[in-house]
């Protein structure tokens, strides 16, 4: 069987159903701003089968797992395409959260690694300046904060994880072996 996706006005011919099928996925996983869950995908895509999804997640996982692609099939929290760590330092400022200043990165960082942290200890670190910064990152909702006496409990949020597409344990640890290199 062959079927015609219609892009800007040219046929683009595809060979079989299941070309289709994954060059849907590809367009679903790259414009999605959140990581989808198969059952999401499924329903988007009208396919009822989730075995069917999850084959066209290999199928698209074995293509973009290539060198030759500067893209990959992120699993954390979901599906999406994302950028290669490889490549996510030319790219950076390109995305939304670009405009965030280096004192807020600052203290996301130290968040993330010492979660849960409270603001106070924050604050010894960093200043007075700490309130406004924790408050943007709340705003972007990479931050949660839980009331603990007169301060706050600091941690990030799932969509820290989703957002720079990294688990957070394994990014503690990276940063741990870091530290420990530098000195």
């Amino acid at each position: 069987m062959i079927n015609f996706i219609i892009q800007n006005n040219k046929d683009i011919l595809m060979t079989d159903a299941k070309d289709a099928r994954i060059a849907l996925l590809e367009a679903i996983l790259f414009t999605t701003h959140e990581p989808l869950k198969i059952e999401q995908i499924a329903k988007i895509m009208k396919i009822k089968n989730t075995e069917s999804i999850r084959e066209l997640l290999g199928e698209v996982k074995k293509k973009y797992s290539s060198s030759e692609h500067g893209v990959t099939l992120s699993e954390t929290g979901g599906y999406r395409l994302s950028v290669k760590h490889e490549f996510v330092d030319k790219v950076s400022n390109l995305t939304p959260h670009s405009d965030m200043s280096r004192g807020v990165l600052r203290v996301l960082s130290l968040i993330a690694f010492h979660e849960p942290v409270t603001q106070s200890e924050i604050v010894k670190i960093v200043g007075n300046r700490t309130y406004e910064y924790v408050k943007e990152l709340k705003e972007h909702g990479l931050v949660k904060g839980e009331r603990k006496g007169r301060t706050s409990m600091l941690s990030v949020t799932p969509h820290f994880e989703e957002y720079f597409n990294v688990n957070k344990e394994e990014l503690k640890k990276e940063m741990a072996r870091k530290k420990e290199t530098n000195g």
